[in-house]
Formats: C-alpha cells, sequence, structure tokens
C-alpha cells in the first residue's frame, strides 16, 4: 500500500494534477503588461477572431483555444531566434509546443503606432502554430492566404476596428 501511495505521489509531482499558469517571461514590467493586454485581446476574442477566419475546422479551434490559454510567452529580442532573422516577428518554439517567442522590440520599431495591434496579430499567429493550424507550403515566404496568416490578419484587423491599436513600451529586458 505505501508503494502503491509513493508511486501515486511521485507520478502526480512528475506529471501534475493541474495545468500550471500561463506565464509571460523575460519581458520587463512594461512589455509584460501590454504582452497580457494583448493576450486577453486575444483570448476575448478567440472565437470572432476564430470565426473570421472562416474555414478552420472544429479540431484546429478546439485545438487553438486550448493554446490561446495555456502556451507561455517569451520576448526573445536578444536571443538568435529574433536577431539572425530580420522579418521575424515572432515563432512557435520548446517541446510540446508550449511557448512561443515574440520578437517585441522588433515589433515595436517595425510597426510604430499600430504596434499594439500587430503584437495581437503575432501572438495568436504564432498559437496557431502551436495548435498544428493547416498553413501553406509557402508559409514562410510572407504573408499569403493560409490559415494561421489568416488568424493574425483577423485579430489585427479587429483590434484595428476596435480602436485600440497603438505604440507599446519598450521591452527593457532585452
Amino acid at each position: 500500500m505505501k508503494k502503491a501511495m509513493l508511486v501515486m505521489f511521485l507520478m502526480m509531482t512528475v506529471f501534475g494534477n493541474a495545468k500550471a499558469a500561463q506565464k509571460i517571461k523575460h519581458c520587463g514590467s512594461a512589455a509584460e503588461n501590454q504582452v497580457e493586454e494583448a493576450l486577453t485581446f486575444v483570448q476575448n476574442n478567440l472565437n470572432t477572431i476564430m470565426n473570421n477566419v472562416g474555414d478552420m475546422t472544429t479540431k484546429e479551434k478546439d485545438k487553438l483555444r486550448k493554446k490561446a490559454f495555456n502556451v507561455n510567452i517569451k520576448c526573445m529580442d536578444h536571443k538568435p531566434v529574433c536577431e539572425k532573422h530580420s522579418t521575424r516577428a515572432g515563432v512557435s518554439r520548446h517541446i510540446f509546443n508550449s511557448a512561443v517567442v515574440v520578437c517585441y522590440n522588433r515589433i515595436r520599431s517595425f510597426y510604430g503606432n499600430n504596434a499594439f495591434c500587430a503584437l495581437a496579430d503575432t501572438i495568436i499567429h504564432e498559437f496557431g502554430h502551436t495548435a498544428n493550424v493547416d498553413k501553406d507550403s509557402d508559409h514562410n515566404d510572407g504573408p499569403n492566404n493560409d490559415k494561421v496568416y489568416r488568424l493574425g490578419d483577423a485579430a489585427e484587423s479587429l483590434c484595428n476596428s476596435r480602436g485600440l491599436d497603438g505604440p507599446i513600451s519598450r521591452n527593457t529586458n532585452d
């Protein structure tokens, strides 16, 4: 009986019995606040954003709903994943697609007064990758008509239509 209890305790410790809270990492306090605002916008409007894409499958929507509330976000301008790719705004990363990297200061610099909605676009776009939403074979050749890009476009358009766009603070943790 003691062995069974010990095994059960170890399994709960290793695998956990509850999901870990979604985290925003490696962002200075002002940047973290803005990422949190963009994330909240995406989460609160997720169904509208997905419906504006039009041709997402039920399976893709279900997986995206889960990822949007569980995947961690990291500001990583100082890492090669952002530094070595001059046009990259973000990337999905890590084992089990558990995190997305946001090239926060690049978004800030490139989009200027329109950076907040671009940040929301990047977040949902990368969540789309973590949820394995179908994308075109030439996806990395720039904006095109695949579902992952259309997720970002739908979020940015909705954000703009609500008058939420504006500049974002510099990430001081880069």
